[in-house]
């Protein structure tokens, strides 16, 4: 089963308005609303693929309840284990003119015993063959630290975990996780480094075994401590990029469902089907969606490239 944790959900939120102006007043002439966090994408996804999914993370306030509401409309095939928090769920507003402008509210730190609830969850149901994704962004000014108990919950368990987060909680963390796939831009700006290879070497040396780095239109490395390889996308295949990288996440975790063993071929099968169905993502309108055919295109040209054949140390 793979179970994902989105410590920071949110309520989407998107606003058409025509000719909006900054300083001004503008008629709202369209409203949209939708569950968002990247690890109730990732469980969506991944249940398209074919896979038992459970979503878990905290909700609060009349946002989270609507988050709730929502899910269970969009994905009623997929499990969740909602965690009451005393602090209300944030919302995430795009204006959408001839542009799209987004404004994204941080969120605020839940009290601790939310992480612990949190925790004892994925203690009870976790088993090795399990994989559990912990995804996006940390609320206010938490930190990896902070949920210190669902890593060890997860890690003790047997199960994989595969972590996609930014800024320091990526490195912070990264003891704990098997695999990590930042992007090109989060790998360099918490790593320091100018070449995504040095970025890559230094997470890998921290102890995760597969590192997957996305580049957007320009494909996905994969590095581990076996080599690394590249698998480029199809560049004539356009659209919108949010989501793309959850769809990816959710391909990987199917890649370890199951397998108490992580072999260079598995990881090599993933990083195909991460580029496949992330690709696949990126013609669909919102996140948490992938059309099934542009997947199954895509899996048939992707032949992915060894970069380096010497082990990575």
């Amino acid at each position: 089963m793979i179970y994902t944790v989105t410590p920071n959900p949110a309520l989407d939120i998107t606003w058409g308005v025509p000719g909006w102006e900054r300083g001004s007043t503008t008629r709202v002439t369209d409203i949209m609303e939708s569950p968002g966090g990247k690890g109730l994408n990732v469980a969506r996804v991944a249940d398209q693929l074919g896979a038992s999914a459970c979503a878990l993370g905290p909700l609060g306030g009349a946002t989270g309840e609507r988050v709730r509401e929502l899910f269970a409309s969009l994905a009623p095939r997929v499990q969740t284990r909602w965690v009451a928090s005393p602090v209300p769920t944030r919302r995430s507003v795009a204006l959408v003119d001839e542009q799209v402008s987004i404004f994204n509210e941080a969120g605020q730190a839940p009290p601790r015993e939310v992480w612990s609830r949190c925790a004892e969850f994925l203690a009870s149901v976790l088993t090795p063959g399990d994989v559990c994704a912990i995804c996006g962004s940390l609320p206010g000014d938490s930190c990896a630290s902070d949920i210190t108990p669902i890593f060890e919950a997860a890690k003790a368990s047997g199960a994989r975990i595969i972590l996609d987060t930014s800024g320091t909680a990526l490195v912070d963390a990264a003891s704990y996780a098997d695999v990590l796939k930042p992007n090109e831009h989060e790998l360099r700006a918490v790593t320091g480094c100018s070449t995504i290879d040095e970025g890559a070497r230094m997470l890998l040396g921290l102890g995760a075994s597969w590192v997957f780095v996305s580049r957007g239109a320009d494909g996905m490395d994969l590095y581990s401590h076996g080599g690394s390889w590249y698998a480029s996308s199809d560049p004539t295949i356009t659209g919108n990029p949010t989501g793309a990288g959850d769809a990816a996440v959710a391909a990987i975790a199917t890649h370890l469902e199951g397998r108490l063993l992580m072999t260079e071929n598995d990881g090599v099968m993933a990083l195909t089907d991460a580029v496949a169905t992330s690709t696949a993502a990126v013609v669909r309108p919102t996140a948490g969606e992938i059309d099934m055919s542009v997947r199954a295109s895509v899996l048939q040209s992707t032949a992915p490239v060894r970069l380096s054949p010497l082990p990575i140390h």
